[in-house]
């Protein structure tokens, strides 16, 4: 078990769509790094009525067993033609994706037809850096394979804001899923786990490892989502876990939210 480390590798940049963005804590089995364009475990957006937001500065503070770590949330994604931003465009495909993510078994079928699309007309997601939304701390104690995860949030509160807790590794070692009894096909992109159930493991077939995700407890009387899924296309390469938290309209003091996430070796036959 001591091939699998967990640690938060500050110099690590991140690969394709997500380079350059804040990531949370990196997964390594030996000198191998699983994270790839994954944004790592316990890093975050933010999903308003312009888009989606993101990080790409931090702080830090640890102690004994523990590291914390501050996203100041400072940079929006936005879809642009020719390598010009669009308004119109971005928040046509942040509604397209809302769609998408509500019918897990045609994603597949309907990615087909759009990434051709979007190379022919040239259309790439863009970031630029904004006034800050606010900032979201993640604090994160490690025990030999396992993470627990606590996040806490004073983010000023937009009516239909919801902020997504992002847990993900590179989609070209997680191949595979698992359903407590044998290794099942991976999810076809965002797939919606039930309320109260916990989510199937991810699982890299390769280095023989599961990657799975608590039942999450969240604070106050947030309506909250647990996605796992996994994309392997274009200038995408991820899979894992999200938490989505709202849409939220209004918070009385800090909201916060845990769950662990775990890493088994050799579990799988």
């Amino acid at each position: 078990m001591d091939k699998i480390r967990i640690i938060p590798d500050r110099a690590c940049q991140g690969e394709g769509i997500s380079r350059g963005l804040a990531r949370g804590l990196l997964v390594y089995y030996g000198d191998c790094n699983l994270t790839g364009e994954g944004m790592g475990i316990g890093s975050i957006a933010l999903r308003d009525h312009e888009g989606t937001c993101f990080s790409r500065s931090w702080a830090d503070s640890a102690e004994t067993g523990v590291l914390r770590r501050t996203f100041t949330l400072d940079t929006r994604m936005r879809w642009g033609i020719h390598g010009k931003p669009s308004g119109i465009l971005t928040r046509w495909i942040e509604k397209g994706i809302s769609v998408y993510m509500l019918v897990p078994r045609l994603q597949s079928s309907i990615m087909v037809p759009v990434l051709p699309l979007r190379t022919f007309l040239c259309i790439h997601p863009m970031f630029e850096t904004i006034s800050p939304r606010g900032s979201v701390t993640f604090t994160y104690r490690v025990t030999g394979t396992f993470v627990d995860v606590h996040v806490e949030s004073t983010l000023p509160v937009v009516p239909g804001d919801t902020l997504c807790l992002l847990n993900e590794l590179s989609a070209a070692w997680f191949t595979a899923g698992w359903d407590g009894k044998k290794v099942t096909s991976p999810p076809p992109g965002w797939q919606k786990v039930g309320p109260g159930q916990m989510p199937d493991s991810l699982v890299d077939p390769v280095h023989r490892i599961r990657f799975c995700m608590s039942r999450p407890f969240v604070s106050q009387s947030v309506p909250f989502t647990v996605y796992r899924g996994r994309e392997q296309s274009g200038d995408l390469c991820w899979a894992g876990f999200c938490l989505e938290l709202g849409p939220l309209e209004s918070l009385q003091g800090a909201l916060e939210a845990w769950y662990r996430i775990g890493f088994t070796e050799g579990a799988c036959p």
